[in-house]
């Protein structure tokens, strides 16, 4: 963008100030005073405003902001006196009283909002095509340390920006883009229009002893409004790649906002005025809210993906809906059969785009429960991962699948990096209840014990935890224990037969299947006779 006033050009990409084609010389702070005045028209700009746009957080007197506004005037050849260009508005804030023109041919970005004006009028995403998706972009973060690291506040920034673009939802504004705005004293719905981004992703970190704390926020930038704000801190001893980590926390994080977001605006549309992108987050926020929503969601994903069959989101969603229907019934469901037709809908969104984190991530599961192929599961998840370092439940699926594949000290590393990534991760006592069976096969007794504790506080009717519990108890001799999470199995309607608990567990090792089975037998439970693959 450049603004042309007088014999001046002010290039706000090249962050030059041109006279009569000639560079002047300026310091960034300068320019960045000087951009401010003249991008927000004829509006006065408040002093508060300037201090904050310029300074941000730190404190400055009131002559460092004189002898900005000195410099500024200085190099447009004007004067405190004259005052031809910059007008102070006494105790209030100052003016740009000059004639400027916008010289670019793109869309101009809007001046700056004066204190309590409506937000902008927000522009409707197209509605036929899936691609015209709105964009985020991540700002520059800060390094607030007492001795700042403006490349570990870079790589932060650098980190988190990769991670959002893994998620494939939103599409992320280039770096160089983004990073052209570092410490800009414009608001939110200019640096957005200029960006072409309805989304911003601010934030800044501090390094304090041997911990890192990072604070990120998302910025509707068309309304200025906050979405979402959150802390993050880790110790730094305990993360060799720090900036992934942490972009994974941020990353995880963000994505809902945004898909809530998104979904919000798509409820404010008229029903018959919703295209495949509104129909597709419509879906997405029905199913994050509740399993009774989620006929209503394979509804709307349908409707998106006959609007653009060459998408593969809506298909995952339909495969993600089917995923959690059969989840919420897995302890009493036919594990051949309970993702059957998850793996179904995987594989057609595979068919359209092989890089689809989240469809290769539910076709690892599907190949496992429902083929038993435990080496394709691994090449699925394995890619998942891949793609999308980021998102918790593909650790979910990559310790499961790791696990009955026969290496339940990798299953471990899976899951609890888990934890990390989403704190309140909603299958929690299902991961509790596998790491529980990891420990087991390890013969760690005491910490088996313990995570499967964990598993039926946090969810006492996950039968699974209790049939890990009975195997547990049987290696260690706790018979009354066995008893206790047999009457738990009785008291869900789950059924107590041998057989039928064995063929739900896809050990890929017989020393691992035969030792879960000698618990079971030698737990002092009665089991009943006859198969059944219905638990």
């Amino acid at each position: 963008m450049r603004f042309a006033f007088e014999s001046f050009e002010l290039d706000v990409d090249r962050a030059e100030l041109r006279r009569d084609g000639e560079p002047v010389p300026i310091e960034p702070q300068v320019f960045d005073l000087l951009h401010l005045l003249v991008s927000a028209g004829d509006r006065m700009v408040t002093r508060e405003e300037i201090f904050e746009r310029i300074w941000g957080d730190r404190i400055v007197s009131d002559a460092a902001l004189s002898s900005r506004v000195r410099d500024v005037r200085r190099a447009i050849g004007d004067d405190g006196r004259a005052q031809r260009l910059i007008r102070t508005v006494h105790s209030r804030g100052l003016r740009f009283v000059g004639q400027a023109a916008v010289l670019d041919d793109a869309p101009e970005a809007p001046p700056l909002p004066p204190a309590g004006a409506a937000p902008p009028e927000e522009a409707p995403c197209a509605a036929h095509d899936p691609l015209d998706r709105p964009a985020v972009a991540v700002l520059p973060f800060e390094d607030l340390s007492d001795a700042p690291s403006p490349m570990l506040a870079d790589a932060v920034a650098d980190e988190v920006a990769a991670a959002l673009a893994a998620w494939r939802s939103f599409p992320v504004i280039s770096r160089n883009s983004a990073f052209r705005f570092r410490a800009s004293p414009l608001g939110a719905p200019e640096i957005g229009a200029a960006l072409r981004a309805r989304y911003l992703v601010s934030g800044s970190i501090r390094r304090t002893g041997g911990r890192i704390k990072v604070q990120a926020a998302l910025v509707d930038a068309q309304s200025d409004r906050r979405l979402w704000d959150e802390r993050f801190a880790r110790d730094l001893d305990e993360l060799r790649d720090v900036e992934e980590e942490i972009a994974a926390q941020v990353a995880a994080a963000i994505v809902p906002e945004l898909e809530g977001a998104e979904a919000r605006r798509a409820h404010r549309r008229p029903p018959g005025d919703l295209g495949a992108w509104e129909l597709a987050m419509r879906a997405s926020w029905l199913i994050a809210s509740g399993l009774e929503h989620h006929p209503e969601a394979e509804r709307l994903a349908l409707r998106a993906a006959e609007l653009a069959p060459g998408w593969a989101l809506p298909l995952t969603l339909i495969a993600t809906a089917r995923f959690q229907q059969a989840m919420s019934g897995f302890s009493a469901a036919d594990s051949r059969g309970a993702f059957s037709s998850t793996l179904e809908a995987a594989r057609q969104a595979l068919d359209i785009d092989r890089g689809s984190w989240v469809a290769h991530a539910l076709a690892a599961v599907g190949e496992l429960w429902t083929n038993r192929n435990h080496e394709r599961a691994l090449l699925h998840v394995t890619r998942a991962i891949e793609l999308n370092p980021s998102a918790a439940v593909n650790y979910h699926f990559g310790g499961c699948i790791t696990g009955f594949s026969g290496d339940p000290g990798a299953a471990r590393a899976h899951q609890e990096r888990l934890f990390r990534l989403d704190p309140v991760y909603p299958y929690r006592a299902v991961i509790e209840a596998d790491l529980g069976l990891w420990h087991l096969l390890e013969k760690s007794w005491d910490a088996a014990d313990e995570r499967l504790t964990r598993a039926r506080s946090w969810d006492p009717a996950y039968g699974r935890a209790h049939q890990r519990r009975i195997a547990l108890a049987g290696l260690t001799g706790d018979r009354d224990a066995a008893l206790e999470a047999a009457r738990r199995l009785s008291d869900l309607g789950l059924p107590l037969e041998f057989e039928g608990i064995m063929a739900t567990y896809p050990f890929r090792n017989p020393d691992h299947a035969e030792m879960f089975g000698e618990g079971l037998r030698r737990s002092g439970v009665n089991f009943r006779p006859g198969p059944r693959a219905g638990l």
